[in-house]
């Protein structure tokens, strides 16, 4: 299914953005584990979404690519934690591009190798979108005691 029309994707998108919980995400560190998952997920695919890996890392989300990798995991989207861990390795903080102090300088000096392989990362990542966010429903659901959520949000959508 695709991204936008993905029911439970659009109940977690819609979540997010009506209750601007995106402006939280500078204190990403002090949030409880549901929070960082749904939060960090968002941020994740919307960033990737839209700009692809090279913008994830070049903006204030690459300080949340290492500790999404175990946030991922611990909702079981493993598919997805592998694919970051792998894109993070590739062009992530800690590599010269993850490094490098500007976005399009970053897209402009990454070699067409790394540019494909990122390019597949992220299609690998959009296929998997649908699993990552049931997953991450499931997962919020038995913590609904750390989310701030009316108890209609909670009902699954097919």
């Amino acid at each position: 299914m695709p991204y936008e029309s993905d029911p439970i994707t659009a109940k977690l998108n819609g979540w997010v953005a009506g209750q601007e919980l995106y402006y939280d995400l500078g204190s990403f560190e002090y949030m409880n584990a549901a929070e960082k998952a749904l939060i960090g997920t968002w941020e994740l695919v919307n960033e990737v979404y839209n700009g692809g890996f090279m913008q994830y890392f070049h903006n204030s989300s690459r300080e949340h690519a290492k500790p999404m990798i175990v946030v991922l995991r611990s909702f079981e989207a493993t598919e997805a934690a592998e694919i970051l861990e792998t894109a993070t390795a590739l062009a992530g903080p800690g590599t010269p591009l993850g490094d490098e102090p500007g976005y399009l300088n970053a897209l402009k000096m990454a070699p067409d190798e790394i540019k494909e392989q990122l390019s597949e990362l992220e299609s690998k990542l959009y296929n998997d979108l649908d699993n990552v966010h049931l997953h991450l429903f499931q997962y919020l659901k038995t913590r609904r005691d750390e989310i701030e959520a009316p108890e209609d949000f909670w009902t699954e959508t097919t």
